[in-house]
C-alpha cells in the first residue's frame, strides 16, 4: 500500500522507536476525543524521523480506524511558491482522504483535477469550497495569503463537514519558511498559528532535521508556535536497538553476528542507523566478495572505507551536510576555516583558542561560531567548549580537509594505516564529552551545603535538603565489574550515574542503578541529558530514586554556585 513512499525493505528493517510510536498514537487517541495535542520531532538527517512517521502512518491504515484520517504531506517535494504550495497542501490531503496511500499523488497537484475529484466527497459545502479556492487562484492577482489560508484551513473544513477528524502529518516542516520570501506572506509560521487556534478537529505532527531551526520555531518565546507542540529529540540508537538493527542486516551473511562485532558496529557508528545501514552493507560486501572475515577488525575497516571512500554513503552524506549546512551559513571562507581547525581536535576548542588559531578577533570569531551552531554543524558544551555536533562528521571533516580521500579499494596495509589513526582519533572523542560531564557533576555535588531546593529539580514533591559530602568521587569494584560516575559520602550517601548521550534513560538503566545503591548502602541520583521514558520516569517516582535532565541540572548548578 505505501511501498512507493515508504519501501518494504525499510518496513522490514524499522526497529524499535516504540516511544515515538506511542506518542504519535496517544496523539491520535485524544484528537479522536476532541483534545488536540500537537507533536513536533527533531533530529539529525537520517537518524529515522521520517521512517517514524511512515510506520505511524502505516499501522494506522492497517488498524482501519475510520474515524480519524491521517495524511502524510512531504513538504521537500512540495513546489515553494504560495499558489503552488497552497494547491498542493490541499491536493496531498484529498489524495490519502480519497486513495488512501494506493497510486501516485501527482494527479492531485493539478486544479483541474482536484475539482474533478471533489465531488466523490458528495458533500455540497466541499466543493463550494474548492471552487471559491479556485476562483481566486484563478485571478490576475491572487490573494498568495488567502490561499495560504485556506489550504490550511481545508483539513478542518473536510473534518467539520464529515463529522470525522485529520491526523496531519508535515515531514520536514521547516521548508515551509521559504514561503516568506514572498512580499505578502510577512509571517508563514505566524499565518500557520493562526490557522490552528482556530481548528478543533485537526491534529500536527511534524518533523525537521535542523536541530537548531526546530527549537527556535517551537522553544523559543517570541515564535508563534511557542508551547503550541510538544518537541521530541530523535537520537541515536541505545546498544540492544543498535545490535538488534546490526543483526538483523548482518544476517545476509551470518545467522548469528558475535556480540563483539555487534559492539564494534555500535561503538563506530555511535548508534546513528544510517551509519550502522551503510557500515554493515559494507561489511556484507567485504564478506561475501573479499571473503573477508566478520570480526570486529573488518567492521574498522568497513568504517573507514564508508567514511573515508568517495563512493561511501558516510561519506557523501557527510559531504551534503557540510556543503548544505554551509550554503545556509552567512559566507563560507571562514566558517569553513573554523570547521577545518575544530575538525583536528576531538574533546573542542574554546572561543580564544579558536581565535587564536584563526589569528582573527574573538568578537568576529564568535559571530561565525554562532551561525554555525545555527545551522546545526556545530554546538557549545556547558565548560564553554565548542564541538561538532556530529562525532563521525568531525571525524570526515578531519580528513577532508586534509585531502585525503579514497577513490577505490586501498592496499591492505594503508587501509590498516588508516583504521589505526581513525581508531586513535576516535578513542579520543568518545570518551571526552561523557568524561567532562561526569566530573562536572561531581564538581556539583562537592558544593552540595545544606541548600535548600525545590525537590522537582530531583523529580521529588516539596523542598529538599542538599546534603554536605566529605568525599565525592568515580568508583570502581576491585574485580572491574562495577563502575560508578560518583559515589558520595558524608550527611548521606548518594550513588550517581551520569547518561549525557544517546536516547531517553529507560527503565533497564534506572533498576541497574538502584541494585547497586541498595548493594552500597546508598541514595540513588540518576541524570540523564535526553531525559527520561515515562516508564522510567513512573519507575523512579515509585522507588523513591532521585532524577534530573539536564535542563534540572543547570538550574541546580546556578542555584549552589
Amino acid at each position: 500500500m505505501l511501498d512507493y513512499i515508504y519501501p518494504e525493505e525499510e518496513q522490514r528493517y524499522f526497529t524499535d522507536r516504540e516511544h515515538y510510536l506511542g506518542l504519535l498514537a496517544l496523539s491520535r487517541s485524544l484528537l479522536a476525543e476532541g483534545t488536540s495535542k500537537h507533536i513536533a520531532l527533531s533530529g539529525f538527517r537520517r537518524v529515522g524521523k521520517t521512517v517514524i512517521l511512515k510506520e505511524f502512518l502505516r499501522r494506522h491504515l492497517l488498524a482501519g480506524d475510520e474515524g480519524v484520517a491521517v495524511a502524510y504531506l512531504d513538504l521537500p517535494r512540495m513546489a515553494l511558491t504560495p499558489e503552488a504550495f497552497a494547491t498542493q497542501y490541499i491536493g496531498n490531503t484529498m489524495y490519502w482522504l480519497l486513495e488512501r496511500g494506493k497510486g501516485r499523488v501527482e494527479p492531485y497537484f493539478d486544479l483541474a483535477f482536484l475539482l474533478a475529484n471533489v465531488g466523490r466527497f458528495e458533500n455540497r459545502p466541499l466543493s463550494d469550497y474548492l471552487y471559491a479556492f479556485s476562483q481566486e487562484l484563478q485571478k490576475e492577482s491572487p490573494g498568495q495569503h488567502l490561499l495560504l489560508e485556506m489550504a490550511f484551513n481545508w483539513p478542518e473544513v473536510w473534518a467539520r463537514e464529515t463529522g470525522r477528524r485529520m491526523f496531519l502529518i508535515l515531514d520536514e516542516f521547516p521548508e515551509i519558511l521559504a514561503l516568506d520570501n514572498y512580499p505578502q506572506i510577512t509571517s508563514i509560521i505566524g499565518l500557520f498559528r493562526a490557522v490552528l487556534q482556530g481548528q478543533s478537529r485537526v491534529c500536527y505532527a511534524v518533523s525537521g532535521s535542523t536541530i537548531n531551526l526546530m527549537e527556535r520555531i517551537f522553544l523559543r518565546a517570541d515564535s508563534p508556535l511557542f508551547v503550541h507542540f510538544q518537541l521530541e529529540t530523535v537520537g541515536p540508537f541505545g546498544k540492544d536497538d543498535a545490535y538488534a538493527l546490526a543483526r538483523e542486516r548482518l544476517k545476509l551473511v551470518s545467522s548469528s553476528p558475535a556480540p563483539e562485532v555487534l559492539a564494534e558496529v555500535y561503538r563506530m557508528t555511535r548508534g546513528h542507523p544510517f551509519y550502522i545501514y551503510a557500515t554493515t552493507m559494507r561489511l556484507v560486501e567485504m564478506v561475501s566478495l573479499l571473503q573477508k572475515p566478520l570480526t570486529p577488525n573488518t567492521v574498522q575497516e568497513a568504517f573507514v572505507l564508508e567514511t573515508l571512500g568517495t563512493t561511501g554513503r558516510i561519506y557523501n552524506l557527510c559531504r551534503y551536510v557540510l556543503e548544505d549546512s554551509l550554503r545556509r551559513a552567512r559566507g563560507e571562507t571562514m566558517p569553513q576555516a573554523a570547521l577545518q581547525v575544530l575538525a583536528r581536535e576531538p574533546e573542542g576548542m574554546t572561543l580564544s583558542q579558536i581565535a587564536r588559531a584563526l589569528q582573527r578577533p574573538t568578537g568576529a570569531i564568535r559571530q561565525v561560531l554562532n551561525w554555525l551552531m545555527e545551522v546545526d554543524l556545530l554546538r557549545q558544551r556547558d565548560d564553554k567548549v565548542y564541538v561538532f555536533r556530529d562525532p563521525i562528521l568531525q571525524l570526515w571533516a578531519a580528513y577532508y580537509y586534509s585531502g585525503l580521500t579514497l577513490t577505490g579499494m586501498p592496499h591492505q596495509k594503508v587501509l590498516e594505516q588508516l583504521v589505526a589513526e581513525l581508531m586513535e582519533k576516535y578513542q579520543r572523542a568518545t570518551s571526552d564529552l561523557g568524561v567532562a560531564k561526569e566530573s562536572q557533576i561531581r564538581e556539583l555535588l562537592r558544593r552540595f551545603d545544606g541548600q535548600e531546593v525545590d525537590g522537582a529539580l530531583f523529580g521529588q514533591a516539596g523542598t529538599m535538603h542538599l546534603p554536605r559530602f566529605d568525599r565525592v568521587m568515580g568508583y570502581r569494584s576491585p574485580d572491574g565489574q562495577v563502575e560508578i560516575d560518583a559515589l558520595c559520602d558524608g550527611e548521606e550517601r548518594w550513588v550517581v550515574e551520569v547518561k549525557w548521550r544517546g536516547r531517553r534513560a529507560g527503565v533497564r538503566e534506572l533498576r541497574r542503578l538502584q541494585s547497586l545503591a541498595a548493594l552500597l548502602g546508598a541514595r540513588p541520583w540518576f541524570v540523564s541529558r535526553t531525559g527520561f521514558t515515562p516508564a522510567a520516569e513512573e519507575f523512579a517516582r515509585q522507588s523513591g530514586m532521585l532524577f534530573s535532565t539536564q535542563a534540572e541540572e543547570r538550574q541546580l548548578t546556578a542555584i549552589v554556585g
